[in-house]
């Protein structure tokens, strides 16, 4: 393959007339990844995804080229972030966490209890007779505790049992049960206790903090606190460098080649198609569940792949104005680590490394964001 010619024209369009060698059938992978290369080596910047004709031996690939733009400044963008310290009932919940760790177990002929792990069978049906999905258990190991597998009037019917004892119950399953026709709806268990597992907690003291290498209670919850601030403080910078990039974006001028929204709106038209075929739901039933026409969802597709465009345009041009390029080794890098597990998978190289320039530029102007905490407010 070699480029015969590249034709630009003014609205940010790019013709690549590729050559094929005689009996050459590249696949429209291989010819997207050597356009791509090519583009680099020429320095021209592509945005976008691109469309394939093919006629005897060449083909025309037709994309979008990165257009010129005046980047805001990107260097000392300040902002502040509010953080709260944790509530004594958060710290409590991180304790019960940390002793769920440190559970004993045993075995032994005393009857279940709230807490302990119940292995059981059981089979269960509506009041209609009627099985539904996990009407029947067969050496499930189950928690008995409230929010856990089992419907909350089960597992306290196993309450008070031995191993080798049967229960019966009959319990109105919750209206959030996974199998909708059975939801809201009674129905009745009859089982066995197989084998009782007892676990037991142990105490919030001092033995307890030494086995997490601290002094005592106190300093086991000044380092729990420390923690949930230091998580709260990474979530908040990460939540306002997300804000900070798109403000960014929105101070930039950008005119997009048209071509590229529109090539990107019928790419995410064509997966939208696929997963309703996957699922075996029809694009009339998506539509009218979503309460649009097909010119409503197409219009809203359009705005926001408008919008994504002009994001990736702009990181792309911080990637270009600062320099920052995509080696081959971390495209081969990032193909394999997309495709892992999928045999035969091939991936849009193009795609990919602009993606991946999108987010090195991202990286260089959070890195030269200066996030600082505001004063803690105490509740």
């Amino acid at each position: 393959m070699k480029i015969e010619k590249w034709v630009q024209d003014s609205a940010g369009r790019l013709d690549a007339v590729v050559l094929l060698d005689a009996g050459e059938k590249p696949s429209t992978v291989q010819v997207l990844e050597f356009v791509d290369r090519q583009a680099g080596a020429e320095k021209i910047w592509l945005l976008g995804r691109a469309t394939l004709q093919r006629k005897e031996n060449r083909v025309l690939v037709r994309t979008c080229v990165l257009p010129a733009m005046e980047l805001p400044q990107l260097e000392g963008r300040t902002a502040e972030y509010r953080l709260k310290p944790p509530t004594d009932a958060q710290v409590e919940q991180q304790l019960q966490a940390l002793a769920r760790t440190r559970v004993e177990t045993s075995e032994d002929e005393k009857p279940a209890r709230a807490g302990d792990l119940a292995t059981l069978d059981f089979d269960a049906v509506l009041e209609d007779g009627t099985r539904f999905s996990g009407s029947m258990g067969r050496d499930g190991r189950y928690h008995l505790a409230v929010g856990e597998e089992l419907p909350e009037g089960v597992w306290q019917a196993v309450v008070g049992k031995k191993a080798g004892d049967g229960f019966q119950c009959r319990v109105q399953l919750p209206y959030t049960y996974e199998d909708k026709r059975a939801a809201g709806k009674n129905a009745v268990y009859i089982g066995w206790v197989k084998k009782i597992v007892h676990q037991r907690m142990p105490e919030l003291n001092d033995t307890f903090a030494q086995s997490f290498g601290q002094e005592n209670m106190s300093a086991l919850r000044a380092i729990i606190r420390d923690s949930f601030l230091e998580q709260e403080a990474r979530e908040a910078r990460r939540i306002i460098s997300q804000r900070m990039l798109h403000a960014l974006s929105d101070e930039t001028i950008v005119e997009l080649p048209q071509l590229a929204v529109e090539l990107e709106a019928e790419y995410q038209w064509r997966q939208l198609e696929n997963r309703l075929e996957k699922s075996g739901i029809s694009l009339e039933s998506h539509l009218c569940r979503l309460h649009k026409t097909r010119e409503k969802l197409d219009a809203s597709i359009r705005v926001h792949e408008a919008e994504d465009m002009k994001l990736r345009a702009v990181f792309l041009a911080v990637a270009r104005q600062e320099g920052l390029t995509v080696s081959d080794a971390e495209t081969e890098a990032a193909a394999r680590a997309a495709t892992r597990g999928l045999a035969g998978a091939q991936i849009d190289r193009m795609q990919l490394r602009q993606r991946l320039c999108v987010e090195k530029g991202m990286r260089y102007v959070t890195e030269r964001m200066a996030l600082k905490p505001a004063k803690i407010s105490i509740t």
